[in-house]
C-alpha cells in the first residue's frame, strides 16, 4: 500500500501537504450557475417545460423559457435528466431533440444533420408502432431510455441552455511523491511506458517545474543513470488511471503526480 505526499510549485518554495489517499485533491478552473429553476451539470442548465406539448410544440416552449429542446450525448447525461425528472413526476415522459420525420429510420438529433446521433433506446425500441412514430422521448416507463413515439404526443419536454459560467484564477499545481504506509518516499516505483519526453534534470523540483510547463503533462519519474545523473521523465498519464503499469523497479525511479490544489 501506499499514498502520496503533495508538493506544491511555486516559484521559490514548495508546501508539503500529507493525504490519505493517492488521489490529488482538485479545484473546477470553472464556475458555473444556473437560472432559476433550471438545475445545472456539467456546463449546461436543464428544466423540463411547465406544460405538455406535441413534439413541435414542445420545440417552441423550450425556446419560449430561454433554452433549445435537449439532445443528451452521454448515458450520464440521459441519467442526470431521467433523475431531474423523476423528483417531478416519477411516472414522467418527455421529448428530446431526436426524430426520424424526413427519413424512416435515419434519426436526426439536435437538428445537426451529418452527425452521429446519440440514441440510448429501451429494449424493443424503436418498433414505429402504426408506422407513426417518428419523434423520440424519454421516459420512467420506459427505464429512463428513449422510445419512439407519435410526434402529435402532448407531454413535456427536457429542455437546455448553456450555463452562465466564470474562469476562475489559475491555481498552483503539486506534485505528489508516492509514499509507503510509514510516509517513507519511495525510491523504486514509478509509472512505465507512458514518457513523453525526457530531460537531465537537478530532482524534484526541477522536474515538477517542467512538467506545469509541458502540454498533457500529468506525471513524472526521476530515475538514475549509471553516472549518477537524474533523469527526469514526463507523462502523459498516472498511476491511478493505468495501475498495471505502475510497477516496481530493478533501479532508482521516484514517482510524482501532477494535480492542481
Amino acid at each position: 500500500m501506499y499514498s502520496l505526499k503533495c508538493f506544491a510549485v511555486l516559484a521559490i518554495t514548495y508546501v508539503i501537504t500529507v493525504l490519505g489517499s493517492h488521489i490529488c485533491p482538485s479545484e473546477p478552473a470553472v464556475k458555473c450557475s444556473c437560472p432559476p429553476q433550471w438545475q445545472l451539470w456539467r456546463n449546461g442548465c436543464y428544466r423540463l417545460t411547465s406544460s405538455e406539448n406535441n413534439w413541435e410544440g414542445a420545440e417552441t416552449g423550450c425556446k419560449d423559457i430561454g433554452g433549445t429542446m435537449a439532445a443528451p450525448r452521454s448515458v450520464e447525461e440521459i441519467n442526470f435528466m431521467a433523475k431531474m425528472a423523476r423528483s417531478e413526476y416519477s411516472l414522467y415522459e418527455a421529448w428530446i431533440a431526436c426524430n426520424d420525420k424526413e427519413d424512416e429510420g435515419t434519426w436526426e438529433c439536435d437538428g445537426q444533420k451529418g452527425d452521429e446521433p446519440f440514441l440510448v433506446w429501451d429494449a424493443g425500441q424503436p418498433d414505429n408502432w402504426g408506422d407513426n412514430q417518428d419523434c423520440v422521448l424519454i421516459s420512467a416507463r420506459y427505464n429512463d431510455r428513449m422510445d419512439d413515439n407519435y410526434c402529435g404526443f402532448q407531454c413535456r419536454a427536457f429542455c437546455v441552455r448553456q450555463a452562465d459560467c466564470t474562469h476562475l484564477p489559475t491555481q498552483p499545481r503539486q506534485y505528489c511523491l508516492s509514499t509507503d504506509t510509514h510516509g517513507r518516499i519511495l525510491n523504486s516505483t514509478c509509472l512505465l511506458n507512458h514518457t513523453i519526453r525526457e530531460l537531465i534534470t537537478e530532482g524534484v523540483v526541477a522536474c515538477g517545474s517542467a512538467c506545469t510547463k509541458e502540454s498533457g503533462c500529468r506525471s513524472f519519474n526521476i530515475k538514475k543513470t549509471k553516472e549518477g545523473k537524474k533523469v527526469c521523465q514526463l507523462n502523459n498519464s498516472t498511476s491511478s488511471e493505468d495501475k498495471d503499469k505502475f510497477l516496481k523497479t530493478d533501479y532508482f525511479c521516484m514517482y510524482s503526480q501532477m494535480c492542481f490544489v
